[in-house]
């Protein structure tokens, strides 16, 4: 039996991560979340805000039931801007339920899905800046770093990186499941998962809406749903309705 070194509780801190408990259970028992949440203190107690709320920096594995897993998007880093002192990130990548608000982003990746599957426009489409309809299905819409400072964007990627090598390496690496990398950034992650995965490969929404182009989705959506129904019959509703 593995020697427990990790300073944290268990029972509470196991909340945090939703039905993934029993796959970070190893990485907890290792130690591996101390020094990032003894960083994490520190950074907070110079007076830097963290980005998103330390109650939301699991959410994305909260909300999305490691049964119903289907396929992974791994972006950056969170959104690192604040509105009247509220951080924009949510948990979740690219979601804005905090302020209800979506960040160009997300209007990109809306604008794509709208475009792939609905010929450019859907009357009766909600899009919800809340993805957590997207991660309820088991989308799990992840950023390599599951905090930055706040207005310093991938602050924070060098610290989660030990616990993304764990995931891909430990948790989930028997999961065949499809996992899109937006960026070149998100993609050196690569490096830790199966070579027998599906992988896409596509640029970020956010340098789109940086150079204010149109975000290429290169039909990822049509493609992933596409690989849903032949394994089991199901596709994911992308777009609220």
């Amino acid at each position: 039996m593995m020697e427990n070194k990790s300073k944290l509780n268990w029972e509470s801190f196991k909340e945090k991560l939703g039905s993934w408990d029993r796959k970070f259970y190893p990485f907890y028992l290792s130690g591996g979340f101390d020094p990032i949440y003894k960083q994490l203190k520190l950074f907070s107690s110079i007076g830097k805000v963290i980005c998103p709320e330390s109650k939301n920096v699991f959410r994305t594995f909260s909300e999305c039931p490691l049964d119903e897993l289907k396929c992974i998007f791994v972006g950056l880093s969170p959104y690192h801007s604040l509105v009247n002192g509220q951080t924009i990130a949510d948990g979740i990548a690219l979601s804005c339920s905090v302020t209800n608000y979506p960040q160009p982003s997300l209007d990109q990746w809306y604008n794509a899905q709208e475009f792939e599957l609905y010929n450019g426009i859907c009357v009766p489409c909600i899009k919800n800046p809340d993805l957590k309809f997207l991660a309820n299905q088991g989308v799990l819409l992840l950023n390599a770093g599951l905090t930055c400072e706040a207005n310093v964007a991938n602050s924070h990627g060098k610290l989660w990186e030990p616990f993304m090598q764990f995931l891909f390496e430990e948790a989930i690496p028997n999961v065949n499941v499809p996992i899109v990398f937006l960026g070149q950034q998100a993609a050196k992650l690569e490096k830790y998962i199966s070579p027998f995965t599906d992988v896409f490969r596509l640029s970020h929404p956010a340098s789109a809406s940086y150079r204010s182009e149109v975000w290429n989705s290169e039909g990822v959506f049509k493609k992933l749903n596409t690989v849903f129904k032949e394994r089991n019959n199901e596709t994911i509703q992308w777009i609220e309705e």
